[in-house]
């Protein structure tokens, strides 16, 4: 479930809870309500984190396989191109 979707039925519950409830009942529902705001965030916290875990092992394992190996001869230069790719032959 979203987090807007848990802050609607939060407020929603927190409206009912106020118009025509007992005393008690009302309690409840502001207590409900105050656990369905902590868990949307708690949610949204976790999804944060594990987003950014994913994304830091993505980078980990695109620079592991970037790494230079024994046998590797070639040199990246970063220079701008004309409109052409010169290839130098092999000696």
């Amino acid at each position: 479930m979203s987090f807007k979707a848990l802050f609607v039925a939060a407020a929603a519950c927190a409206m009912f809870a106020t118009t025509s409830c007992s005393e008690k009942t009302q309690e409840n529902a502001e207590a409900t309500t105050e656990s369905a705001a902590t868990d949307a965030a708690n949610n949204t916290q976790d999804a944060v984190n594990g987003a950014a875990e994913a994304t830091n092992n993505a980078a980990e394992e695109v620079k592991a396989d970037m790494a230079p190996e024994k046998g590797d001869t070639a040199v990246v230069v970063n220079k701008e191109a004309d409109k052409l790719v010169e290839e130098t032959p092999k000696k």
